[in-house]
């Protein structure tokens, strides 16, 4: 398991248990006491735990508990690209895009070259940008909002009006998990913005890593029936919930699953 695959684990570890000992995260990973340490640290200077005498706290949950952007990039990147690819090959050139601000999503930037590209990330715009500095490439706008400094994303009422004023070929879009009933967000601010995206785009298209699965959210995004496509990894252990979600419309496009972070 690579740096990035032990950081996620723990931190779904954390979300289930409140608390760890470095002896649990050594025993849960199968590393050493002086590795597991670290990865406390880790998660401590990036304020998603809390350190203990002997191990670590979760950080209870506020309005704006997302996990920062650079620790999420990180985590199964290889399989988060090969979502990406998939996606974007679905969309014709020249179209009219909603994207979400996600670190999959982010991955389009890389993919996109024409057409216009309507985001709440700014990850994502400035990487369009870096790409294509002069007037080529693909027109990026910007909805306002209130910048969620972790994630990287505008959110909020100011945001969904924005986007309310535009309708796309298609949104582009992930969330914080699923289950059998639909897609879970970290909060209403950030699950708000997707929804509307949702609402005012031909075709929707969700894509998740296989560790999705097995992640919460408190704020229901939206039901599988808004769903035309999902992107994801072919996990064995979420074949029987993809089944689920298959039997209510949605199509379901799967890639490589990167096994090294399953929990």
């Amino acid at each position: 398991m690579n740096r990035s695959s032990q950081e996620e684990a723990v931190c779904r570890l954390l979300e289930k248990r409140g608390v760890l000992t470095t002896g649990e995260i050594a025993g849960e990973l199968g590393c050493s006491s002086a590795t597991a340490r670290r990865i406390a640290g880790r998660l401590a200077e990036n304020r998603i735990a809390r350190r203990i005498h002997g191990g670590i706290r979760r950080i209870e949950p506020d309005a704006n508990q997302s996990i920062p952007f650079p620790l999420r990039e990180q985590w199964f990147s290889r399989e988060k690209r090969l979502i990406a690819e998939t996606a974007a090959g679905l969309i014709a050139r020249n179209s009219v895009i909603f994207i979400h601000g996600g670190s999959t999503t982010t991955w389009l930037g890389n993919l996109i070259d024409s057409g216009s590209v309507i985001t709440n990330s700014l990850h994502l715009a400035e990487l369009i940008r870096q790409r294509f500095p002069s007037d080529e490439g693909p027109e990026v706008i910007i909805p306002g909002g209130t910048l969620d400094r972790k994630a990287g994303i505008l959110t909020g009422t100011r945001a969904e009006r924005a986007i309310a004023g535009y309708h796309a070929d298609a949104v582009l879009f992930s969330a914080r998990g699923v289950d059998e009933a639909g897609i879970l967000d970290t909060n209403d601010a950030t699950a708000g913005v997707a929804r509307t995206m949702i609402e005012h785009a031909h075709l929707a298209v969700m894509l998740a890593d296989h560790s999705k699965f097995r992640a919460a959210g408190m704020a229901r995004l939206v039901p599988w029936g808004a769903v035309d496509i999902l992107v994801t990894g072919a996990c064995p252990e979420n074949l029987p919930m993809l089944e689920t979600i298959r039997k209510q419309g949605v199509k379901i496009i799967t890639v490589p699953c990167e096994e090294g972070g399953a929990r």
